[in-house]
């Protein structure tokens, strides 16, 4: 189970996760939401990622542990009604070549883990901090068409998030 907060997944997202080789990879389905307040009309947006964290480094007694660089990909379904509205009836069919609801796009980060002493069974045995710094489709091809005007700091994604491992 997981909750994070921004990253381009929207403002608070949960989320359901699976972990495999030996801790390495990990592959998780979100569900986001933004509110009106932050954009023209309320969002939720379903996102699929995959992680791959190729280090861990034990610390305090082997308890804390600490994955100090992961990499990723998501994909991402935008559901609102209002999305388009901005750019209806404006612009001739074709103009814009990308889709308003999907986005797809790299990331980077890391995480700190600490794992509790098991008491029962319904209890979690890992509690995972992390980090992504990402970007998507449009704003990568957005700064690349247009280097002179849009820096990276324009374009990156931070999304923080907590992770609770059975």
């Amino acid at each position: 189970m997981l909750l994070q907060a921004a990253g381009g997944q929207g403002l608070v997202a949960v989320g359901v996760g699976y972990t495999m080789a030996r801790r390495r990879l990990e592959l998780d389905a979100l569900l986001g939401y933004v509110p009106q307040k932050y954009s023209r009309t309320a969002m939720g947006i379903g996102t699929i990622k995959i992680t791959y964290s190729p280090w861990s480094i034990p610390l305090a007694h082997h308890r804390w542990g600490l994955r100090p660089f992961a990499v990723g990909a998501f994909g991402s379904y935008t559901a609102s009604k209002g999305l388009n509205s901005s750019r209806d009836g404006k612009y001739e069919k074709g103009y814009y070549w990308w889709s308003s609801h999907t986005r797809v796009g790299p990331f980077v980060g890391g995480q700190v883990q600490y794992e509790r002493p098991r008491s029962t069974h319904r209890d979690a045995r890992t509690i995972s901090f992390y980090y992504e710094l990402g970007s998507n489709d449009l704003y990568l091809t957005s700064w690349w068409a247009n280097r002179g005007e849009l820096t990276l700091r324009e374009i990156l994604t931070l999304g923080l998030g907590v992770k609770l491992h059975w």
